[in-house]
Formats: structure tokens, sequence, C-alpha cells
């Protein structure tokens, strides 16, 4: 793996002098002047997100979504990029002259509208490369060349890079810690023939009612009560109703419509587990929510 990566570096290496001494290469280069270039930030408790348009191009865009980790793309009007590897390449602006390019590596590129797609750690250091005042270049080879030593680069500015680049910061304070699919199935446990919430339940809780509300595409919770297999049915059926009436009424009381909310229950009838021990009675003991859009 070291080894790969090391050709990769080297790659790149090569890439960078052909590049910078023009030598039988035709690069085709993208990317704002300092005058033009803008930077746009969108924040919410869901998505922070950091775009720069890119004149002729399109777009690079960071965003960093609710539960998951930082990714960038670059997305086209019309993908210039022929299919295969490019070199990701961190660059110099031309306001600070002297400073090497430093290579990253090789990352795939595709003929779609969205040609190139980092996750982590290689969108982390396209960030962090512009918030210190560089470049990051993509360098791949252009489509219907005529040759190989045509060549697309895309540059991404990092003039005016730091407003908006403050206000996703701000943004990642408030970033909800869970996506959808996180947080969709949960499960909350209860004690012996008891109907009350602990706190371990009640931070869950807030976070469920917290997800709901930045999330305006969920239209129902599901709140369903359960039981283990001790007790008479009676008993049972009235113990899971009173787990489920808790856990609905705590969510009312957080902000969420009752409209939302279908509530019901069902005794000992759905197990998790056999109720063939204490541990998996204790599992059996719950409610779960489920969250629908």
């Amino acid at each position: 793996m070291a080894s790969r990566f090391n050709l990769d570096l080297l790659s790149a290496s090569l890439l960078i002098v052909c590049l910078g001494v023009g030598v039988n290469v035709h690069a085709t280069t993208y990317g704002a002047s300092f005058e033009d270039s803008k930077w746009q930030a969108a924040s919410s408790e869901l998505e922070c997100r950091l775009a720069q348009p890119i004149p002729q191009f399109g777009e690079g865009v960071f965003s960093k979504k609710a539960g998951y980790g930082l990714s960038f793309w670059l997305q086209t009007y019309e993908n210039p990029f022929a299919a295969g590897k490019a070199r990701l390449v961190v660059e110099a602006p031309e306001w600070k002259p002297g400073i090497v390019s430093r290579p990253i590596g090789t990352i795939d590129v595709n003929q779609e509208r969205v040609p190139v797609y980092l996750d982590q750690p290689q969108a982390n250091i396209v960030l962090a490369s512009l918030n210190t005042g560089l470049m990051p270049t993509i360098a791949g080879s252009k489509l219907h060349a005529l040759d190989t030593s045509d060549w697309i680069k895309v540059a991404v500015s990092s003039a005016n890079f730091q407003p908006a680049y403050q206000e996703y910061t701000r943004c990642l304070t408030d970033l909800l810690p869970v996506s959808f699919e996180q947080i969709a199935r949960s499960a909350l446990f209860f004690d012996t023939n008891n109907a009350s919430i602990n706190d371990d339940v009640k931070r869950q809780l807030d976070l469920i009612a917290r997800y709901v509300k930045a999330d305006k595409s969920i239209s129902r919770i599901f709140i369903d009560g359960h039981t283990d297999d001790l007790g008479t049915l009676p008993i049972n059926k009235s113990l899971s109703k009173r787990r489920a009436s808790v856990i609905a009424n705590y969510l009312k009381s957080s902000g969420i419509s009752k409209n939302k909310i279908v509530s019901r229950y069902h005794a000992d009838k759905y197990p998790a587990l056999k109720n063939d021990s204490d541990a998996n009675r204790a599992r059996n003991r719950r409610v779960t929510i489920r969250l629908e859009k």
C-alpha cells in the first residue's frame, strides 16, 4: 500500500514538472481569478456546505452532512475530462510565489456531471490547503484529446475564502451528529414492570426530536410499545401502552407535532429475542421508534 502511494506521488510530481514548464503539454486550465473568486456557504443542522463557482467549468463543492465525514466534488456544465485517473496537487497561487507544489496522489475521474468525488481524508487535505491560502488543483487527461499531452487542469482558488470558511466552521458547531439512516430506527429500554424514562432515554429522545424538527421531510413517527412475557396479557397490554404513551408525550412536549406521531402497543406479541433469559427479556422491554419520510 505504501509503495503504491509513493508511486502515485512520484507520478504526480512528474506531472507537476511537465505542467509547470510546459514540456510538450497542452493544458486547458479552469479557475477563478483573484478578482472573480467567490465562495458561498450554506448552513443548516443537516448539512454545512462551501462552494466556489469555477468560470466556464462548473463549481467545486465541500459538504459535511449530519453523521458523515467531509466530502468534496467537482460538478461540471459539460465534462471535459476523459475517464480514468487524474492527479491531485496543491499549488501556490500567483500571489504567493516561491512555494513548491505538493502532490497529494492519484484520484479517479469519470465521465459524469460529477467527474471527481473525494471522501476523507483527501477532502480534508483540499480544505486545509485552501485555509492556508494555497490552491488545490486536479489535472487529468482531456476528453477526445489528439494525443496524451492534452491535459485539463481545474484549480480551486483560495482568494476570498476566509469569510465563507468562517461561516462553515460556525455551522459545524450546530450540525447534528447523526444522519437519517443512523436515527431512523431506535430502541429505548425499560426496567421490569416500569414505564418511566431515565436520563439516557431522555437524551436519545432529545436527539430524535431535534432531528425531526430539522428534517422537514419526516412525515411520520411510529412509536411501538413492547413488554417481555412476564405477567398476564391484560397487564402487559396496559404496560406496553403506558410505555408508548410516555415516549409520545415526551416528544410532543419537545415540540413535535402530534399529527406526526402514530402510537401503538403490542404487549409481548413481537419479542426482539426469545424470552428465555433475563438478558433477552431486558431487550424485549422496549419502545421502538421509526421515522418515515
